[in-house]
Parts: C-alpha cells; sequence; structure tokens
C-alpha cells in the first residue's frame, strides 16, 4: 500500500486535509466496485433467464400433453398457460437485477392478457381479431398458443447471454486490477484484504443502489437504473477504500493472528 499522501488546497478554512488514498487509488477503487456489482447482476440475470426459459418450457410441455390426452380442453389449457407463464415471469423478475427488471419492463411492462393473446395469434394466422374467427379458426388458433407459450423471446436471451459473457469477462479484468495493486504493494497480504473490502463495498453500494431504482427511476428506465446501481457500486467502492485504509491497524493485527 503506498503511503498517505498530503495534498494542499482551497479547502474549507484553508487547512490541510490528510488524504489516505490518492485521487488516483480511489478512481481504481471506484471502478473496481461498480465493476463487481455489474459482473455479479450480469451472470446471475443470465443464470435466471436460462431457469424462466425452462420452467416456461416444462410448463407448456405438461399443459399440451393433458390437453392431447384429452383430459384439458384446448381452451382451457390456453387460459391455463397464459396464466403461469406471467406468474413464472414476475415470479424471476423477484431475482433479477434492478437494471435487468428496468430493461425487461421496458420491453414487457406487464404480462399480455389472454385477450391480447388470442387477438395476437388470431391476426398472425386469419388477420382479424379473434372474436370473429369460426369455431374451427379458433381451435387452431388455441393450439398455436400452446405450442408457442413454451417459446421465450429468442432476442432477449441472445442478448442475457451476451451479459453473461460480459460479466465475466468485467470480473476477470476487475481481478486483473486487483492483483496489480496487490502485486506493487510492499505487504501483499494485507493489501489483497484491502482488495476484498473494495470488491465488497462495491458490490453492496451497486446493491443497494438498487433498492431505490423504483422510486427514483419509476419502472421501464433502464438507463436511469444502469446510472443509479453504476453510482452505488463507484461509491462503495471508494467508500470501501475508506474503510480499508481507516481499518489499517486492524488488518495488521489480524495478519498476526494464527488462525487455523
Amino acid at each position: 500500500m503506498t503511503e498517505p499522501m498530503l495534498i494542499t488546497g482551497s479547502y474549507l478554512l484553508k487547512k490541510e486535509h490528510d488524504l489516505h488514498s490518492s485521487p488516483l487509488e480511489m478512481a481504481i477503487a471506484g471502478m473496481e466496485g461498480a465493476a463487481a456489482r455489474f459482473a455479479t447482476d450480469a451472470i446471475k440475470d443470465a443464470n435466471t433467464r436460462l431457469k424462466y426459459q425452462s420452467k416456461i418450457k416444462e410448463m407448456s410441455r405438461l399443459v399440451e400433453a393433458e390437453v392431447l390426452a384429452g383430459k384439458v380442453t384446448a381452451k382451457d389449457g390456453v387460459a391455463y398457460c397464459q396464466e403461469m407463464r406471467n406468474n413464472i415471469m414476475n415470479e424471476h423478475r423477484k431475482f433479477t437485477s434492478a437494471q435487468g427488471v428496468a430493461v425487461a419492463q421496458y420491453i414487457k411492462l406487464n404480462g399480455p392478457t389472454l385477450q391480447t393473446t388470442l387477438d395476437k395469434y388470431a391476426h398472425s394466422l386469419y388477420k382479424k381479431n379473434f372474436d370473429l374467427l369460426t369455431d374451427v379458426e379458433k381451435s387452431k388458433v388455441h393450439y398455436l398458443i400452446l405450442k408457442k407459450s413454451g417459446v421465450d423471446n429468442a432476442k432477449v436471451t441472445r442478448g442475457t447471454k451476451r451479459m453473461n459473457v460480459t460479466g465475466k469477462v468485467a470480473w476477470i479484468v476487475t481481478a486483473a486490477f486487483a492483483a496489480s495493486e496487490i502485486y506493487k504493494a510492499d505487504n501483499k497480504t494485507k493489501e489483497a484484504g484491502r482488495q476484498g473490502i473494495i470488491l465488497g463495498g462495491g458490490a453492496a453500494g451497486g446493491a443497494l443502489a438498487g433498492l431505490s431504482v423504483s422510486m427514483l427511476c419509476g419502472p421501464a428506465a433502464p438507463i436511469c437504473a444502469i446510472a443509479v446501481v453504476v453510482a452505488g457500486g463507484i461509491a462503495g467502492g471508494i467508500l470501501g477504500d475508506y474503510v480499508a485504509d481507516s481499518l489499517d491497524e486492524e488488518l495488521e493485527e489480524f495478519l498476526t493472528w494464527d488462525v487455523q
């Protein structure tokens, strides 16, 4: 760890202020904190999307089998699939990051109603609303919806997979920065502890900021949500840097413990 810097300037009452970390070190800490939060969320959201994809496919397969076996009518099967798909979507959004939810809401704020889905597929087949179809046409629409109920938005899934890769790359870059700081430090073990506090602070800061996204940004505002979470990650990383420096003596003491 570098020695504390003494910087003079136009501060309140023109006093000298002792900075434990240089502006560059604080900038690096902020970057590491934001990257840690972004990487964690990107990987988590990708895994959540895969679980959602798996659940709707399983649900669709089971309902379609019940309809083909004559245990449930196609009309009732469609109504059940519609309700379950919306429920599965809402449940998985609970495990998605604040910015991930904002992006999802921007694409689709709420799950469609049954009538909306019926009209959508009626237009795709017959270019008219569902209520204007014959019974035979309605039956074809029902079976088409049953097959489509297990199909996710391919564009969103591809984007989520790319985010998963990006998140892993972000962790590699973050680890490289942390490793560089540890390599340059005289006391590498203590610097490793300091880096852990910075990364933890950034992840926690971004998570706390995410809790305020709905209040600050409202629904379906991905750019605002991302900005809030990134700002929280940066602030958390810088705060983690300050806390690590303020606990310098405690870290020194901890390193003397013989923990088995």
